[in-house]
């Protein structure tokens, strides 16, 4: 291979640790002059460097993804959900994943074990076991983009920074285009050019714009923002990127700005870089970072939209397959479409609504809120308890203010003999059928005969046994109990959920 006019040194982009990212995939609407954003979801879930997303298609999106400690080529179909390695596994790890035109070859950038950093073509026909082909024998290649199934543009590794090569792929020759380019290289949709970008002397990113075919010509887009990298086109004439938690679009016949397209805080991620966009414009993939929030946290950031009738940002706060029932198990639906129609009707047919914390405990990943519920100026107290997972409400079970007899003394009672390790005493509080649960529905035990055979050793052999109640919520039948144990020198949380029928305990729900 020629190579014009300047000597490559090794010098690896990804030998370094990768930062912990994940895949996201958002739909994407476009009025007029307006961008609208829905259906917030992680395709990767995954520890580790997931990134470098990229449409095949308008169904599959290719993206750099972490399997057992190395990066490999995944393939995910957008209508089906599902995903698999490309790739046969190999010493080194793949990155910058494409489609070569004419759709036969998925591309990646690999790096071996040996220090070998080449662009390789895959067949992908076979799930984890494609074959591949080594492209362009001599380019240490790092990122990359197909003018047409022969001609590539590229970013080299060139000593301490990237250059921009234009290659031939049947006759393995490049030559440097420009020096000190970026990373970012796209094929703009409906057009003949590549757009690249160029380190300016403030050292921020300038895009340009070149047909392969007269490369002697190169023409000015504009300016990415300070310290941004990426970018990706909707179409012949719009940009967009991401920064921190937001979306920025740029029109290149507007008002010549980044202008925000969308907020994603409220999805708990910061850090967007990478970003595609799918051929059709109707969906938005982009890599980020996770923060990490509390089970409170993610409660919140439902509550607080829900009683400003935001109805996208509030159900954003749930999982795509959230289970929401009355407790403790008896489910009235299932997924957070089901629960984004149920909220319209309920806003529809109200005027005023607003739901205030009055307590709340948390053990875990859960969340149990004490609530009072204003429909129409009228209050309702409930409880709900809230399953957190990712970063958002996997379940959401309510507990109605049904009338019953005061639930207390059964439970006092037991709380009493149990810190006296009183074996018979504690007993007398419950139904001969009782039965306790690991919450919300897996059964522990049933009867007091298994209750007696569990408790009675325990009693005997914890002399410093004991409970406090930090924090104890009532309705209708059902007693909430923060408990602390003491036991064996030892302290431990956890939540009892107790459930009273006619002045005798009969379910106890047991949360840690």
């Amino acid at each position: 291979m020629k190579i014009l006019p300047i000597l490559l040194v090794f010098f690896s982009l990804y030998v370094s640790a990768q930062p912990d990212t994940d895949v996201f995939l958002v739909d994407m609407e476009r009025g007029d002059s307006l961008f609208q954003v829905s259906n917030f979801r992680n395709i990767s879930e995954n520890k580790g460097y997931d990134n470098q997303p990229y449409f095949m298609d308008d169904n599959r999106l290719l993206y750099a993804g972490t399997q057992n400690g190395q990066t490999e080529i995944m393939l995910y179909y957008i209508s089906e959900k599902t995903q698999h390695r490309i790739n046969a596994p190999t010493a080194g790890g793949e990155y910058s994943p494409k489609v070569m035109p004419g759709g036969e070859y998925v591309t990646a950038v690999r790096l071996d074990t040996t220090g070998l950093q080449r662009l390789y073509k895959y067949d992908f026909s076979h799930p984890d076991h494609g074959d591949y082909q080594m492209l362009l024998s001599e380019l240490e290649i790092a990122y990359y983009a197909f003018y047409d199934k022969d001609w590539v543009v590229a970013s080299i590794l060139a000593g301490n920074q990237l250059d921009l090569v234009i290659a031939n792929i049947p006759r393995d020759e490049a030559g440097i285009y420009v020096e000190n380019a970026g990373r970012s290289i796209h094929k703009v949709p409906g057009s003949k050019n590549v757009s690249y970008t160029v380190i300016n002397e403030e050292k921020n990113h300038d895009i340009y714009l070149v047909d392969v075919a007269e490369a002697e010509e190169t023409y000015f887009v504009c300016q990415l923002p300070i310290g941004i990298q990426d970018y990706a086109w909707i179409d012949s004439t719009t940009l967009i990127l991401g920064s921190g938690s937001k979306l920025y679009v740029y029109d290149m016949f507007g008002p010549g700005e980044w202008t925000e397209m969308a907020d994603l805080s409220q999805q708990n991620i910061t850090d967007i870089t990478r970003i595609a966009v799918s051929p059709n414009g109707k969906y938005i993939s982009f890599a980020a970072k996770r923060k990490t929030k509390t089970p409170s946290q993610i409660v919140d950031v439902h509550i607080a939209p829900f009683n400003n009738g935001d109805l996208e940002n509030s159900a954003n706060a749930f999982s795509e397959d959230v289970v929401v029932s009355r407790f403790p198990a008896d489910t009235m639906y299932v997924g957070r479409k089901k629960l984004k129609e149920n909220y319209a009707r309920f806003y529809k047919n109200n005027k005023s609504w607003n739901v205030e914390v009055k307590d709340r405990i948390v053990i875990g990943n859960y969340v149990i809120d004490e609530e009072i519920a204003t429909v129409n100026g009228k209050p309702n107290r409930q409880m709900t308890i809230y399953e957190t997972k990712d970063g958002l409400i996997q379940s959401m079970a309510f507990i109605s203010n049904k009338k019953a007899e005061d639930p207390l003394p059964p439970v006092l009672a037991q709380m009493k003999s149990y810190n006296e390790r009183d074996i018979e005493e504690f007993l007398k509080a419950y139904t001969e059928d009782v039965k306790t649960y690991t919450y919300p529905n897996q059964l522990r035990s049933k009867g007091k005969t298994e209750m007696r055979n569990g408790y009675t050793q325990f009693f005997e052999n914890t002399p410093d046994l004991s409970y406090t109640v930090p924090t104890r919520m009532t309705i209708g039948n059902i007693v909430i109990d923060e408990e602390v144990i003491t036991a064996n020198g030892n302290e431990f949380h956890a939540v009892a959920i107790y459930e009273i029928n006619k002045g005798k305990i009969t379910k106890v729900f047991f949360l840690q």
